[in-house]
């Protein structure tokens, strides 16, 4: 019995964060689907896209992320900028309507109603077949849309997710996402070869304005693109070259706050999705399962592997050297975490404590979700400039 819950814990562990992404980017470099047709550059031809910038007390960043949006390569006559304010109490409503000459159009409520509320609300006020949600935290390479835009000649995609990529701050947290972020790229790119990604990146995500359901789940860039993908077949495709650039979290303890929200949304959106878990109505349930259900069981593994460990110290050599390993990693994960409150961020150390510090912020959600405890209320991320503006390319 011991050595069952340990063999599983450990191929549970192992399969989940190395043998699926390895799995599906082979199987994916054997079934490479066709590239997405060339984008016609004639104006008259590109598709009507609306912007949708959901923004709560965003006065630090809406300046530049309207100003960001409006340099975008796309004809300003095919694009439509909507500003959607939650119950904003700074200045982001009126730093927003100074752009209202230049076709900015603002959406306010004055109460308070959570991100998914605000969504569905100004949803309704798109004009564009094609709608384009970014956070107003995060600045669009110019020519963004010119990426994302083509995918949709091809009646099969629903939904297109942008690449992300995370700028280096002083924050502590700069590394542990920039690793996490090009990692589920990697994921991302080999599925969306394979047949479709699962999810996309809510700072850069279009979707046909005709499929977009209205949001009862906690999350959007999650949610929005499932239904999608399970309720009408419609394929999620990953385009690495249109980027979005956003600044790691202001500490590592809003960088765990977001996990933690992330991975209870999860657990709330799964009903809602199940229907693309069954493997006998769903073309991508062992996706699903692989990448983002069995990965909410890890922790326990986790924990299940490290406490059987002992007790099976003398039932051979493989037993004491995965035990003797696993000490060492969270001792590892141990000192990474006192190098980071020294300032000194060694990799090998820093790699064995993110592993570790993601993985606490599953379990947490286990008990928020058990708990009944997912707010409504919309929880920003605080995200501090980047080090350097040369990391942004072209000017931005």
């Amino acid at each position: 019995m011991l050595k069952a819950l340990f063999w599983n814990s450990i191929t549970l562990l192992v399969y989940v964060y190395i043998g699926y992404p390895l799995l599906i980017a082979w199987i994916a470099r054997r079934r490479i689907r066709p590239a997405g047709p060339e984008l016609n550059r004639q104006a008259g031809e590109l598709p009507l896209v609306s912007v949708i910038i959901p923004a709560y007390n965003e006065e630090r960043w809406i300046e530049r992320k309207i100003e960001n949006t409006l340099a975008l390569d796309y004809p300003h006559n095919r694009m439509q900028i909507l500003v959607a304010s939650d119950g904003s109490i700074d200045r982001t409503v009126e730093i927003a309507r100074r752009f209202s000459s230049q076709g900015v159009e603002v959406v306010h409520a004055p109460e308070r109603a959570g991100k998914m509320a605000t969504l569905n609300r100004v949803v309704t006020w798109a004009r564009g077949d094609i709608l384009l949600f970014t956070d107003a935290s995060a600045l669009l390479a110019p020519d963004a849309l010119r990426w994302l835009a083509p995918h949709f000649h091809d009646p099969q995609v629903g939904c297109v997710s942008g690449n992300l990529v995370c700028l280096a701050t002083s924050s502590s947290a700069t590394e542990g996402e920039e690793l996490y972020w090009r990692y589920e790229a990697w994921i991302k790119r080999s599925e969306s070869r394979f047949h479709s990604c699962l999810g996309a990146h809510g700072q850069i995500f279009a979707a046909r304005r005709s499929l977009v359901p209205q949001i009862p789940g906690a999350s959007d860039d999650f949610y929005i693109p499932m239904r999608i993908l399970i309720s009408t077949g419609a394929r999620i495709v990953f385009e690495p070259l249109a980027k979005a650039w956003i600044p790691a979290a202001a500490t590592l303890r809003q960088e765990f706050r977001r996990k933690v929200r992330s991975h209870a949304a999860l657990f709330w959106d799964l009903p809602h999705l199940r229907k693309g878990l069954n493997p006998w109505t769903s073309d991508i349930w062992w996706q699903f399962w692989s990448h983002h259900v069995l990965r909410l069981i890890v922790p326990w593994a986790m924990l299940a592997a490290l406490a059987v460990s002992p007790w099976l110290l003398k039932a051979g050599m493989i037993y004491r050297l995965v035990f003797y390993g696993q000490v060492l990693f969270y001792l590892a994960a141990a000192a990474g975490l006192l190098l980071i409150r020294r300032g000194i961020h060694w990799k090998p150390f820093y790699g064995c404590f993110y592993f570790v510090f993601a993985n606490l912020a599953v379990a947490l959600a286990w008990l928020r979700w058990l708990q009944g405890k997912q707010p409504s209320a919309w929880q920003r991320t605080d995200r501090i400039l980047p080090l350097s503006t040369d990391q942004y390319p072209h000017g931005l």
